[in-house]
């Protein structure tokens, strides 16, 4: 008995550490999970919680092998940073229909992800209850307007971090982001119309909703300082920064003087100096892409700002819409 127990002894001497090496560095071999951003209600992080179940580790498991099969030559950290940036994608693409991909890099996973039909259909079903389609064209197409609305969404849910340079360049058209707020404040109804996904399930079109209403207090208040970016465990977040710059007090003075736009035909941010001051320093912060701040981070930003232009959807689906 007393060699039965020290048998045992020995066995769980040996196997409880690398049992517990394994899996404290379980997130280490598949990519994170998605965490809901500081303004979300109930609904929105059950949303989360329903994308994150969703989101099984075979998904990954299986994929994996055929991006190895294939010849790539993606590290397991590359692999890891296309997967998260994939799963942003996908989820803020389950609460906006016809979202557009920006990035050669996060599309060409999500293209293998697409091969395993069974896997990527259930995914779908399990998220919100209908699939996120793929459009695909021969072509490259620009898409700066459809840019401008993906970064917001983009810098309003997740945080930037290293990996947020498979995007390339961020908010680089300051006029589309002011048309965007522009129709935030005045037409929200219309935005949740136009890309609510209603026949999903409810938390999808619940959740654009209240960004939309975040995003529309944020750009009625008059406190500029409520505008810094917010660092965080992962990264920094600029949920309120864009939102911030825009005047709304001055806007609507323009408008008493001048019908359907501000006076110089641009409405939206104050032009003094200090805005644009502030503007430029968001959109320098925003691409710097703070590098090591998220766990499994390894590689930098690329000189250019990564693989896409700030306005082009990917080139092998020009025009991907979901």
């Amino acid at each position: 008995m007393e060699l039965y127990l020290i048998f045992v002894g020995i066995i769980l001497v040996i196997v409880c550490p690398n049992l517990f090496f394994i899996m404290k560095n379980r997130t280490y071999f598949y990519s994170k999970k998605l965490t809901a951003p500081p303004w979300a209600d109930k609904e929105t992080k059950q949303l989360f919680r329903q994308f994150n179940r969703a989101w099984s580790m075979k998904i990954e498991k299986t994929i994996n092998v055929h991006v190895k099969n294939s010849n790539r030559t993606q590290t397991d950290v590359e692999l890891r940073e296309q997967w998260y940036e994939l799963k942003k994608f996908l989820l803020l693409a389950g609460i906006s229909k016809r979202l557009p991909m920006f990035s050669n890099k996060v599309d060409d996973i999500w293209h293998f992800f697409l091969e395993e039909e069974q896997l990527y259909n259930q995914f779908c079903l399990d998220f919100i209850g209908e699939q996120i389609e793929h459009h695909p064209h021969e072509t490259p197409t620009l898409l700066p307007t459809e840019r401008a609305w993906f970064d917001m969404l983009y810098l309003s849910f997740f945080n930037v971090t290293s990996r947020s340079h498979l995007w390339g360049k961020f908010v680089r058209k300051k006029k589309l982001h002011t048309n965007w707020i522009e129709r935030i404040v005045n037409d929200p109804k219309g935005i949740i119309e136009s890309f609510g996904r209603h026949s999903s399930d409810a938390a999808s079109t619940h959740t654009l909703a209240t960004f939309l209403k975040f995003a529309r207090q944020q750009a009625m208040k008059t406190n500029r300082k409520q505008g810094k970016r917010v660092k965080r465990k992962d990264g920094y977040w600029y949920g309120t920064s864009l939102f911030a710059l825009y005047d709304y007090d001055t806007v609507q003075e323009k408008k008493k003087r001048v019908t359907g736009a501000s006076a110089d035909g641009s409405p939206g941010f104050a032009v003094d100096s200090d805005n644009k001051e502030e503007w430029n320093e968001i959109v320098t912060n925003v691409n710097s892409f703070e590098v090591g701040t998220d766990a499994g981070a390894m590689p930098s930003a690329p000189s250019d700002g990564g693989d896409s232009d700030s306005g082009s959807s990917c080139s092998s689906c020009s025009g991907c819409s979901s």
